[in-house]
């Protein structure tokens, strides 16, 4: 009768020992998920900026645009990358930007109304477009090393 209380015991701690292991392996395995998913977002995320300030330079982005989708960009990308660059006027131009109707209700303003946004951002962007160029240079010039921190290879060139 001792004998199948410790079988059983054994039994149970061996339940246990596996359910633990089980367990480990299985957030093992999440937390390897959780970063592959991480570093693919982060190469999309760099290769979208690489896109978008190929597009600034060779001007076949309006800067509002750029700026938005930039700023959007790099506030996905982690506090920590390095090196650290001045891209301030990339996001205040974006944020002023936003006072501009979009999507479904810039679709919804009159024809007038569009136009006259359309003007004052146009102007807007002839007033920064030095300052916003050399802002994208400037990113443009710290994504390889950004790539490069990240542990992501290659990249388009």
């Amino acid at each position: 009768m001792a004998q199948a209380g410790q079988l059983i015991l054994a039994a149970l701690i061996g339940l246990l020992i596996g359910a633990a292991l089980g367990l480990g392996l299985w957030r093992l395995w999440l937390a390897r998920r959780q970063a592959r998913e991480t570093r693919a977002q982060q190469v999309h995320i760099i290769e979208s900026l690489e896109v978008l300030c190929r597009a600034v330079e060779q001007k076949q982005v309006e800067l509002s645009e750029a700026s938005i989708r930039i700023s959007a960009l790099l506030d996905c990308l982690p506090d920590s990358i390095e090196p650290k660059v001045d891209l301030a006027a990339i996001h205040q131009f974006a944020e002023t930007c936003r006072q501009f109707d979009r999507g479904e209700q810039r679709q919804e303003l009159t024809p007038r109304a569009r136009f006259q946004q359309d003007s004052r951002r146009w102007q807007m962007e002839e007033d920064q477009n030095e300052v916003i160029n050399q802002a994208t240079r400037r990113l443009a010039k710290v994504l390889p090393a950004w790539r490069s921190g990240l542990g992501i290879r290659g990249g388009a060139e």
